[in-house]
C-alpha cells in the first residue's frame, strides 16, 4: 500500500505527467489499497486462529518460542495504522491504536519473562530432552 501511495504521489507530482499517467497513478494506488485489505483480512483470520490456539493450549510454560509472537502481531497492527491513514476510518485507526498498545505490552511481558528465564537459569533448557 505504501509503494502504491509514492508510486502515485511520485508520478503526479512531476510536471512533466501526463494525464492518462496520472489516471494510472491513482489506479495503481487504489488497487495496491485493496490489495492490502484483502491482506489484512487474511491476517485476521490468522489472527483468530492463533488466539484460539493459545487458548486451547493455555496455561503453557515459557519458552524462547514467545518471542514468535511479537513479530507477527506488530506487522499486522502496522498495517491496520497504515489502513487507517489511507482510508479516513476511524475504526482502522483506533484498531491500529489498540494492537499498537497490545505489542507493547506483550513485548514487556515476553522480555520480563525472558530477564526471568535468565536469572533462574530455566530459559535455555531444552522443553524435552532427549533421553539417555
Amino acid at each position: 500500500m505504501y509503494l502504491g501511495k509514492v508510486v502515485a504521489h511520485t508520478l503526479c507530482a512531476t510536471s512533466t505527467t501526463t494525464p492518462d499517467l496520472a489516471v494510472s497513478a491513482r489506479c495503481v494506488q487504489v488497487v495496491t489499497l485493496m490489495i492490502g485489505l484483502i491482506i489484512w483480512a487474511s491476517g485476521l483470520t490468522w489472527l483468530v486462529f492463533a488466539l484460539a490456539s493459545i487458548y486451547s493450549a493455555w496455561p503453557f510454560p515459557f519458552n524462547m518460542g514467545w518471542w514468535g509472537f511479537t513479530f507477527p502481531l506488530g506487522v499486522y497492527a502496522a498495517s491496520t495504522i497504515l489502513i487507517g491513514n489511507e482510508l479516513p476510518s476511524l475504526f482502522f485507526r483506533v484498531l491500529g491504536t489498540v494492537l499498537s498498545t497490545i505489542v507493547i505490552l506483550l513485548w514487556v511481558v515476553v522480555s520480563l519473562g525472558t530477564v526471568r528465564g535468565i536469572w533462574k537459569g530455566t530459559l535455555f533448557v531444552a522443553p524435552s530432552p532427549i533421553p539417555r
